[in-house]
């Protein structure tokens, strides 16, 4: 039995790894992980002229000390990318340039000057709430399929917490076992989330596919092939930037959502005991589960 809740504990953490969707986004704070500090920036959507040619604000092109070229900022997964730039004309404070690298839709950081590449960024003007909603959300996807716990950390919220009795304190205990244990963790919408914006709150209705490997085999801990899972995720706003604070329906194997609650005896949830006998009475199911999924290795 305690095999088997070790195998499932695994499950759940690369689900929360995910989700920030429960999707990846939402990596909990390990004990010795970093802080991820962002960087406040205002941005601009860039305008195409065709052939590789972009009109922006003149302000979005940067030089510093060392780089001979002239280059931009562009947002990507909320961090700082550069790209090198050619200007070929400047009329009325705005440039033309030239870029193969650009696609229309990008966003470009206008500043501050100091930002560097690769640094974190919330973007606070420029961008409405439901477009940063997007890119929070995807972001935290990026982070989970890179199984990158401190970059995971960014998108949660100090104050997480979920009908189960999840806080950010007891999930964090979960996450840095499942990146060790699953790979190559892969997540897809099945159709663009559904976003409900009121007072400061986000409501985020999605369908989602997770697929990992584990023991060499890859297949579904999120949905199946021929059914996503329904995830409901509550994101609040920050002073700037948005942050996971709760997720529902999380169904790790095709299980109920309230059997993540069992796995959590040992995380810091306090069950009731006849939480602990249902716990019990679900090892064996579960165990047939993995071994349907992942082999009988599991």
């Amino acid at each position: 039995m305690e095999a088997t809740s070790k195998i499932l504990r695994k499950v759940l953490l690369v689900l929360l790894g995910v989700g920030g969707l429960g999707l990846g986004i939402w990596a909990l704070l390990s004990p010795t992980g970093g802080h991820v500090t962002e960087t406040p920036v205002e941005v601009v959507e860039i305008d195409s002229r065709g052939d590789g040619l972009w009109f922006v604000p003149k302000d979005v092109i940067a030089q510093q000390s060392g780089i001979p070229n002239p280059f931009v900022l562009r947002v990507k997964n909320l961090r700082a990318e550069r790209l090198k730039v050619e200007v070929t004309a400047e009329v009325d404070g705005r440039v033309e340039l030239r870029s193969s690298d650009l696609k229309a839709g990008d966003l470009l950081i206008l500043g501050p000057s100091e930002v560097l590449a690769g640094q974190a960024v919330a973007a606070t003007t420029g961008i409405d709430d439901e477009r940063l909603i997007h890119l929070t959300l995807e972001a935290g996807m990026e982070a989970a399929m890179a199984e990158d716990l401190d970059e995971s950390i960014r998108f949660i919220s100090v104050n997480y917490s979920d009908d189960l009795g999840y806080s950010r304190t007891s999930m964090r205990k979960l996450l840095k076992r499942a990146y060790k244990e699953f790979d190559e963790p892969i997540i897809r919408w099945d159709e663009p989330p559904e976003i409900n914006i009121k007072d400061g709150r986000a409501i985020v209705s999605a369908k989602v596919r997770l697929s990992a490997v584990y023991g060499g085999r890859r297949n579904y801990l999120l949905g199946d092939r021929e059914t996503p899972n329904h995830l409901s995720v509550q994101l609040n706003k920050s002073d700037y930037s948005w942050k996971v604070f709760a997720i529902e329906g999380l169904r790790p194997l095709g299980f109920e959502e309230e059997f993540l609650r069992l796995l959590g005896d040992d995380l810091g949830l306090e069950l009731t005991e006849s939480e602990k006998e249902e716990k019990g009475r679900a090892c064996m199911p579960c165990r047939q589960r993995m071994s349907e999924r992942f082999g009988s290795g599991s």
